[in-house]
């Protein structure tokens, strides 16, 4: 695996590493060639098919199930347990998938649609996040015993991104509802539930799992015997465990220490583009932000390439719209409304009747997810200050951030934040008025609901276009967040390890790593 040249400051790449950082007491070395021993920086509260923790942990999934499609590397959508891709109505609604004839669950069971048509409907019925594929998805069936036909209320190829994302297929009568904090019921002995190229035989909650693997598996037997998780929940941490070889690859470390360990003779590292971004919502049900101007404002005072630059050394790609200047619905002209540029901000504010400019509370998580939001948040704080606004930081964790904003109890909350799709998938639930997120986004607007249900229906790039066009010019329009950047999905490794790159969907793809 070649090491990538990432940062755009490259300087900031040879600062110290985490040389003060604590390596696990009385870890053993990750050197056993049959072993690859990776780390997480999210809990590992389970291995349950989809109740998936956080992003990081959906690592566990992809070892243990299978799903008709997954998530390629770049985002695409790729056969699993479906011997192809689906064929598609005319009108968007029906799916029909054709099963391969040769899936086996871990207890010897034959996966058939049944099991397919199971799992999908304890998803829909149970799944933490199950909200919005029950706004999707009018039925599940089968058509013998290797057809599946999935139909929908209203046109969204996104579904299978995001049941790719956060979903599997579990033997039928699998008992996912009573599974224990753990989820241990669901592999344990003869209840295997996976069908996935590793069988788990150890976890401890938030510590570790290790997974042996499936010489039945479908896809051929994996490489290496066994894979090893291990949850580190700092970033430093990891990063100085991945230096004395106790573990073998890192989910995250401090982006400045990024591009000097990846030219480190024996590590190697690599990022690409994410469906994460770095965003700001800000409530514009409720004084300030109701007031589009204020939020103009907001968005026109931000140094967005010093805050991706200099603060997460290249591995956060700005951006003054929701999608990446490299993807195909990026509108450079549209960007430059919002961009950095503090008379124009200056401009918004007296158009707003605030010359002087006003004041806010951002509610910023600590620790963030992926990069840290509390460094970005000083930044922007003096940005704004700049101008005359005054952005007040009340600190909090993730899980109180969010709950404040679901009590409507939020001005803006800036924080990364990753997700099955931007432009399938976050454009909806944040801001159509049936999305999860909507309800207490506080944004409403018809033309841009009518355009995102418009470019829900295909599945092609170019015919997907014309929607998104009018989704990013209305964006720009109201203005309903502050759009910082996109993040990229970045991991080292030590240089013995191949069979492992980035994903866009950011979580690890253990499945085929190796030694050698």
């Amino acid at each position: 695996m070649s090491k990538s040249n990432l940062g755009r400051r490259e300087f900031l790449g040879a600062a110290a590493g985490a040389a003060a950082a604590g390596v696990l007491p009385g870890a053993a070395t990750a050197q056993n060639r049959n072993t690859v021993t990776a780390s997480l920086l999210g809990n590992l509260p389970n291995i349950h098919p989809w109740h998936v923790g956080n992003v990081e942990t959906a690592a566990a999934n992809l070892l243990v199930y299978s799903n008709l499609l997954k998530v390629g590397p770049d985002g695409t959508m790729v056969p699993d347990v479906a011997a192809s891709l689906p064929t598609i109505s005319a009108d968007g609604l029906n799916y029909t998938f054709e099963l391969r004839r040769d899936v086996r669950f871990h207890n010897g069971d034959r996966l058939t649609s049944e099991d397919v048509v199971y799992s999908y409907d304890q998803y829909l019925s149970t799944a933490r996040r199950r909200g919005n594929l029950r706004r999707f998805i009018k039925n599940v069936t089968k058509d013998g015993d290797y057809v599946v036909k999935v139909e929908l209320v209203e046109p969204w190829v996104g579904w299978m991104q995001l049941m790719g994302y956060e979903a599997a297929i579990v033997r039928r009568g699998s008992d996912v509802v009573n599974e224990g904090p753990t989820g241990e019921n669901l592999y344990r002995g003869s209840r295997m539930a996976g069908s996935g190229p590793y069988i788990p035989t150890n976890f401890q909650a938030d510590v570790s799992a290790e997974f042996e693997a499936n010489p039945d598996y479908f896809g051929g037997k994996p490489a290496t015997q066994t894979i090893k998780l291990l949850r580190i929940p700092d970033a430093a941490t990891q990063l100085a465990n991945l230096r004395t070889g106790t573990v073998d690859i890192i989910s995250n470390c401090p982006p400045k220490d990024f591009a000097a360990m990846a030219r480190t003779p024996g590590f190697a590292g690599a990022s690409r583009p994410s469906a994460g971004i770095f965003y700001m919502p800000m409530n514009t049900a409720k004084a300030p932000f109701d007031n589009v101007h204020l939020r103009r404002a907001v968005s026109c005072a931000i140094d967005r390439d010093y805050i991706c630059d200099e603060i997460y050394s290249g591995l956060v790609t700005p951006s003054a719209l929701p999608a990446a200047p490299t993807e195909f619905w990026y509108d450079a002209t549209l960007a430059k409304q919002l961009a950095y540029d503090p008379d124009r901000a200056r401009f918004h504010l007296r158009e707003a009747g605030m010359p002087r400019g006003f004041a806010f509370e951002a509610i910023v998580p600590a620790p963030s997810a992926y990069v840290e939001a509390r460094e970005a948040a000083i930044v922007m704080q003096a940005n704004l200050a700049d101008v005359g606004i005054r952005m007040n930081i009340r600190q909090t964790d993730f899980v109180s951030m969010y709950r404040s904003a679901q009590n409507g109890d939020w001005q803006a909350f800036p924080h990364p934040s990753m997700q099955s799709s931007i432009e399938g998938y976050l454009i909806w639930n944040n801001y159509h008025k049936d999305g999860n997120q909507a309800r207490w986004m506080g944004y409403r607007n018809a033309d841009f609901e009518a355009a995102t249900m418009d470019s829900f229906r295909y599945l092609e790039n170019a015919r997907k276009m014309p929607g998104l066009q009018r989704v990013s010019k209305i964006l720009v329009e109201d203005c309903p967040a502050l759009w910082i950047g996109r993040l990229n999905a970045y991991h080292l490794w030590r240089a013995d390890i191949s069979g492992f790159a980035p994903r866009y969907s950011h979580f690890m793809d253990l499945t085929q790593v190796k030694r050698g």
